[in-house]
């Protein structure tokens, strides 16, 4: 009996282990049996974790406003703001004060970035994790971050809903020529083949910019003209108003109504930050019902029932695609 009470409080007084976790690194790293405070390394880890378990997710890095905090679950809605983890800096000294136990980064899984999965935990002691952030991946990322933050329930409600929107069929009859852009002027002009434009890539939409390097590049509305896409898509609500100027009513696009802005609350839906809220823009491409769409996937992915008044808000301004 001595011996059993022996090894009972060993068990309740030593810090566990959890299974080793193998990441999109290729390493295998030991991480603690229930993390309590979890750093995310960048804004689309943030809003993963701010489906799966907000109450442990330390913050958000970066500003999120007052009116997309009001469509997230209380747990993830009252989140102070983190530092951003880009290998810069003294990483150890900025996140000291927030005594992190795991770190979490999720998106693009390029040598760049496995590097600085690895950079980070050996600068700052923590357990570090890089998961795979294309859309394929969201279902098992899902579940795996519900087994080692303890969250089963919610990651599996999250991952049905990411399989039944990824599940949808996709049109083999129309592959629109599209141009979507950053910024209020409408002229910062994401590239093809990135992780920002995989949402269109994965519906067989063929992505259009100008000739250059980067993620992003730098466009004129003649630039545009020459481009011709079928289909222009704005990431900036500001936006909305250069297309009812001359200069962008006389493109193609504009004129045919087929120029819209991308819907942005809480999170942008084509990306911004390219995370899990990429779903939403592959059910909204696809002539999902703005409206019932919004609701379910706030209900079900960011755990908070919309009010109607939420509901109103956040349908409103969103515009339906033309077939």
């Amino acid at each position: 009996m001595h011996r059993l009470i022996a090894i009972l409080i060993l068990l309740y007084a030593t810090p566990a282990m959890a299974a080793d976790v193998t990441d999109a690194t290729g390493r295998t790293v030991a991480i603690p049996d229930a993390p309590q405070r979890v750093l995310p390394a960048g804004p689309p880890a943030a809003v993963l974790l701010a489906t799966i378990a907000p109450a442990q997710m330390l913050g958000f890095p970066g500003p999120v406003s007052d009116s997309a905090r009001a469509l997230l679950a209380p747990a993830a809605s009252g989140k102070d703001s983190v530092p951003r983890l880009t290998g810069g800096g003294d990483m150890r000294k900025a996140i000291e004060p927030l005594h992190p136990d795991l770190i979490i980064d999720y998106g693009n899984i390029s040598p760049h970035y496995q590097q600085l999965a690895r950079d980070t935990q050996q600068k700052t002691g923590i357990p570090t994790l890089l998961f795979d952030g294309s859309l394929d991946q969201i279902p098992t990322v899902a579940r795996t971050l519900g087994r080692i933050l303890h969250q089963p329930d919610q990651a599996e409600a999250v991952a049905r809903f990411a399989e039944a929107i990824l599940a949808l069929p996709i049109p083999t009859a129309s592959h629109p020529r599209v141009l979507y852009a950053r910024d209020e002027d409408g002229l910062l002009v994401a590239a093809p083949n990135t992780d920002v434009t995989a949402v269109f890539t994965r519906l067989g939409w063929q992505v259009v910019a100008p000739d250059g390097s980067g993620t992003f590049r730098h466009a004129t509305v003649d630039a545009i003209r020459v481009l011709d896409p079928d289909v222009i898509i704005l990431a900036n609500p500001e936006a909305r108003s250069l297309l009812a100027t001359p200069l962008w009513a006389s493109l193609r696009a504009v004129r045919e109504s087929r120029a819209y802005i991308a819907p942005s609350e809480p999170f942008g839906w084509i990306e911004e930050p390219p995370s899990i809220n990429r779903l939403l823009g592959v059910a909204w491409l696809q002539g999902a019902d703005p409206r019932t769409l919004a609701a379910l996937f706030n209900t079900i992915v960011y755990n908070h029932a919309l009010t109607p008044a939420q509901l109103a808000a956040v349908a409103g301004a969103i515009q339906s695609l033309k077939p």
